[in-house]
């Protein structure tokens, strides 16, 4: 099982995360001590064709593998002539779920990392342990903890790296929103209804920052957030901007903002490759595990109760108190703080 043992690299190296947007972002970390470490190394990233702009903007990347969500045999095939093409001969699964596991096994590498499991060591030559799940480590840290497959230390995983001025993109649309100021943007959604702060809490909470003179953008690409950001978006000095939005539009647009506010989601971690300061809403997940990947510029909002962490398929209450119980006036007190 063992036979790639060695530490270092075999050949070119590929990191595996297929999804999402957030777990894409905590691995900028791990590829940052990579590469500080390896530098001579080519460093490529493989994730499903739908975040392919999220790796494409990771600092330190050579090259992005795209796969589809549900791969077949011949993506398989497809997927194992490319990166025998690239060169690459250590492959780190960063994902860890079944799919990622089997590119992980045709890709043919001859180092081959993965997190020791119940039932897919099958996939790997280099098993590192997790961490003690009585005591949770936060993700960044568990994706950097693979990086001892290949002899590097990853206990102390950096901050987020500076992104080029080619990860911000001005857009036509953008450009009368950029020169606003004091602005907010406010992601009006989350990843499901159990992280949903509610519309009437974003309503209340624009009203109050516009009658202080602060512009609201609103961002959300969902078909509920749209319909959110066209009610909402009557409001005066209030701009509705929710639909597609490119990854690099977005980053503009929080790059511009005075405050970014959001619930724990892809868009948030996005906004904290940016110096703007960022209000985190949090209720089923704990920020010792997701939140934000920074110390400065950050307010965390939540609410203390015994069942946090939980599953989120089901609220024992009914009434998803970690997130509805969250008032308004804890909400606009943390953004006030970063409003100059």
């Amino acid at each position: 099982m063992n036979d790639a043992s060695e530490p270092g690299v075999k050949g070119e190296a590929l990191f595996l995360r297929l999804r999402l947007l957030g777990d894409i972002v905590f691995t900028i970390p791990a590829v940052a001590r990579f590469k500080e470490r390896l530098p001579e190394t080519r460093l490529y990233y493989a994730v499903e064709e739908r975040f392919a702009e999220a790796a494409g903007l990771i600092p330190g990347i050579d090259g992005v593998v795209t796969v589809p969500s549900r791969p077949g045999p011949g993506d398989v095939l497809s997927f194992r002539r490319r990166l025998r093409r690239l060169g690459v001969g250590t492959v780190i699964d960063l994902h860890s779920g079944p799919t990622a596991a089997l590119l992980t096994r045709a890709s043919g590498a001859a180092l081959r990392a993965g997190f020791r499991t119940a039932n897919r060591n099958w996939a790997y030559n280099r098993l590192v342990e997790r961490f003690d799940p009585t005591r949770p480590a936060h993700s960044v840290h568990n994706q950097a903890r693979l990086l001892e497959a290949v002899g590097i230390d990853g206990a102390d995983p950096p901050p987020y790296p500076p992104l080029p001025a080619s990860a911000y993109a001005v857009t036509p649309r953008l450009e009368p929103l950029i020169a606003v100021r004091p602005k907010a943007v406010l992601h009006l959604g989350a990843g499901n209804r159990f992280r949903d702060w509610g519309e009437d809490h974003f309503a209340e909470l624009a009203q109050r920052l516009t009658a202080e003179g602060v512009a609201v953008v609103l961002v959300g690409g969902s078909e509920a957030e749209k319909r959110r950001g066209e009610r909402l978006g009557r409001l005066e000095n209030v701009h509705d901007l929710t639909g597609p939005l490119s990854l690099r539009e977005l980053l503009a647009l929080v790059a511009s903002a005075a405050v970014y506010v959001g619930a724990d989601s892809g868009p948030l971690h996005v906004a904290s490759l940016t110096s703007t300061p960022l209000v985190a809403l949090y209720g089923p997940n704990l920020t010792a595990v997701s939140g934000p990947w920074r110390r400065a510029g950050l307010a965390v909002v939540e609410t203390a109760l015994p069942c946090r962490p939980c599953s989120q398929r089901r609220c024992k209450y009914g009434t998803i108190p970690c997130m509805r119980d969250i008032s308004t006036d804890r909400v606009h007190e943390a953004v006030r703080q970063f409003i100059r």
